[in-house]
């Protein structure tokens, strides 16, 4: 705490202006006054008296604003912020204020700022008039981190004077000289700034390539999103594409708070205000770009309408972890026999099969590194051990990749191989896997995008999907404007199907495929309409958003259903799971009516030729159960229900009497609650038969029998 805050008795008076000579004046006077005189004096004391009492009771609110974006340690919302000071010409350290009120230097002091939201801080309370007060603010927390909990530099000062104030915000801040209206970012005309601020230092931050010990260049942390057009010049701030607002370390100090701390101002036009903003905090270190991964997906916030600060949040939104990792070899098996049958996958065309996650940078840079699978012999099968090293019960991300041979390709379809990505799985999401921590742990058996041979739509079959879609509902941040020339597109975002179609002008694009399928509105009704032809060999998943807007020579400007992004939730995209007919053949159409969704899509479809899962609760369960199933018996299909206490893997399979595997159910993590699984028979035969769950470290089974 400075020095400056308290003052002795003499430094008071003089500050006052006043003279201690004059100040205890002696006290004799003569007694030879008029009994007149004495009432008048006393009547005129009296008045005197109570205006005396009347000034030393006026009272003014004072209103004091803080921001703590720029402390250096992360306070959260849960925190105390004191004020601590003292009134012009206090004794031991503190003064009484109106009512109950104290301000003191020490923890005596009743002045607690409230939390209103984020980083933002108030309190009001009443000092009486021409009073001058002292001030600085004070957090324990900082205190106990080692930072101090002063801030730093002169004592703030309220003013003698009378009438309600209200301070201007200020800024937490250490170092001394800067104006009580300092701020961590240049505030410019017609200009918004927003203050981000990211936790580096955690579980997901580590999976990703965080290096504490590396600085820029050979590290960059800073911001990936949607780049907004509000129809200015201005360029936007974000790109999905490349990190255009890069953040800076808060302390060059190792073992300092602020040393993984990183925060950086990106600034808007006045006209963005409003607009919403999708948005995630990214790492590049050694060429690779580690996304966060977080249960809600994308970020998002409002652009306000003026400068503001974002409060501090934790890379991935996970806290850093007191456990030791352990390694473990996790073995990958993918099985490709459909994408074989359709065509697209041939390892005689020198193809290779990757899995990439955040335990390798989601990238594969040589063919060397331990992300390429090998061909399990007799079998449409690739697999490989990986070497992870994680904290155990946490889990992991990865996604498989097809590595088409480009020159071979392009000799054989004329084309370049489009890219390689699964991108019909659950909507397009990530896999997600709880790390055991076991020397050894199998993920058995998956099939890539989750398509099985009965998927495969044949060579020669063509299947209509008619769509109906309800654009009443349109986003506010780029207005529908069918008057304007703006159309309704399909944008199909799984390029691997998209080129089975002969969309080859999309599938070399950086992203994903652009906008196909025009729909129109004949009846001016705002529900549009239109057809796209799915032809085979394909396989029958289509995976897609509805997108509205301009395409004029081949260039085109709109606005696309926004999705969940890269994270674990589903829903980043929609998905159709195309269904054969009981005898293998296919119908000739499927009708889809929707509704353009403004916002994240929510639905999971799953890959129903062979099981359906719903969750039916999400309350927590107390104990992890399997229900009977019903009917039992069962002829073509039946359903049960089970439920899991906390967030693992669930797998559950089916086996027949003699102990071989003839189905799985689930295999996937899922969150606590109840699910019902719905299983169709198929082509087993009558019998009994078994499934099984394995979940939480428990097995439990029961019978069921099937009759034909």
């Amino acid at each position: 705490m400075a020095a400056d805050r308290s003052f002795s008795r003499e430094g008071q008076l003089r500050e006052r202006g006043e003279d201690n000579a004059h100040s205890y004046a002696p006290k004799q006077q003569k007694l030879t006054m008029r009994i007149s005189t004495i009432r008048y004096a006393g009547i005129l004391l009296a008045v005197l008296m109570v205006f005396s009492a009347g000034q030393a009771y006026a009272q003014r609110n004072v209103t004091l604003r803080l921001n703590t974006a720029t402390a250096p340690d992360t306070l959260r919302t849960t925190d105390e912020i004191q004020v601590r000071g003292c009134l012009e010409g206090c004794e031991g350290d503190q003064s009484a204020l109106p009512g109950d009120g104290v301000i003191a230097w020490n923890d005596n002091t009743t002045l607690k700022p409230m939390n209103i939201g984020g980083d933002y801080w108030e309190t009001t309370f009443q000092v009486q008039d021409d009073t001058t007060m002292f001030f600085k603010f004070y957090s324990q927390l900082l205190e106990d981190d080692g930072v101090g909990g002063w801030e730093d530099g002169d004592n703030h000062q309220l003013e003698s004077g009378t009438g309600d104030t209200t301070f201007t915000l200020h800024y937490y801040r250490k170092g001394s000289g800067a104006a009580y209206d300092w701020r961590p970012f240049e505030s410019k005309e017609d200009t918004i700034a927003v203050w981000f601020r990211v936790y580096m230092a955690t579980p997901n931050g580590d999976v990703q390539g965080y290096d504490p010990d590396a600085n820029a260049p050979d590290q960059t942390v800073g911001i990936r999103g949607d780049s907004l057009d509000s129809g200015t010049a201005f360029v936007p701030p974000f790109s999905w594409g490349s990190t255009n607002a890069t953040l800076e370390r808060e302390s060059t100090t190792s073992g300092q708070p602020g040393y993984d701390l990183y925060s950086g101002v990106v600034y808007y036009p006045s006209a963005f205000a409003g607009m919403e903003q999708a948005f995630k905090f990214v790492v590049e270190n050694g060429g690779n770009v580690g996304w966060e991964d977080r249960t809600g997906g994308d970020r998002r916030f409002t652009v306000p309408d003026s400068d503001s600060t974002l409060q501090w949040v934790y890379f991935g939104d996970e806290a850093p972890s007191q456990e030791e990792p352990v390694m473990s070899e996790v073995i990958f098996t993918v099985d490709l026999e459909a994408f074989e049958e359709i065509g697209i996958f041939r390892k005689s065309r020198g193809d290779t099969i990757e899995v990439r996650g955040d335990f390798n940078g989601w990238d594969c840079p040589a063919p060397g590194d331990d992300c390429l699978l090998q061909e399990v012999f007799g079998v449409n099968q690739f697999e490989r051990a990986i070497t992870i090293s994680r904290v155990p019960n946490r889990s992991f991300f990865y996604k498989y990749y097809l590595n088409f041979d480009n020159d071979a390709f392009m000799t054989e379809f004329g084309v370049e191989p489009p890219n390689g990505w699964e991108e019909g799985f659950q909507t397009g999401i990530n896999r997600e896997r709880i790390f055991t921590g076991e020397a050894v742990q199998d993920l058995g058996v998956t099939r890539f995008n989750e398509v099985r041979s009965e998927n495969v739509i044949p060579d020669g079959t063509s299947i209509d999907l008619n769509f109906t879609v309800d654009m009443s509902s349109t986003s506010t941040v780029q207005p529908f404007n069918p008057a304007g020339g703006d159309s309704v597109f399909i944008t199909v975002e799984d390029p691997i199907f998209a080129f089975t179609q002969g969309y080859t002008d999309f599938i070399s694009a950086p992203d994903f495929p652009d906008v196909i399928g025009v729909l129109t509105d004949d009846d001016t009704d705002g529900v549009y309409t239109g057809t796209l032809t799915i032809n085979g060999p394909t396989y029958g998943v289509l995976t897609w958003r509805y997108t509205y807007g301009q395409r004029v020579a081949g260039v085109y400007t709109g606005f696309t259903e926004p999705g969940n992004g890269n994270g674990p939730v589903p829903g980043r995209r929609r998905a159709f799971w195309m269904m054969p007919n009981p005898d293998g053949s296919w119908p000739a159409s499927y009708d889809l009516t929707d509704a353009f969704q403004p916002e994240e899509e929510t639905a999971l479809p799953f890959n129903t030729n062979t099981v359906a899962v719903e969750q039916i609760g999400s309350d927590l369960p107390e104990t992890v159960t399997l229900m009977s199933n019903y009917p039992n018996p069962f002829s073509e299909s039946t359903s049960f229900e089970y439920t899991v206490t906390e967030k693992t893997d669930v797998k559950i399979s089916v086996y027949n009497v003699i102990g071989q595997h003839v189905a799985t159910v689930v295999d996937a993590v899922q969150p606590a609650g109840t699910y019902r699984a719905n299983f169709e028979a198929k082509d087993l035969a009558s019998g009994t038969y078994f499934y099984r769950l394995e979940t939480n470290g428990r097995v439990m089974s029961r019978p069921m029998i099937l009759v034909r």
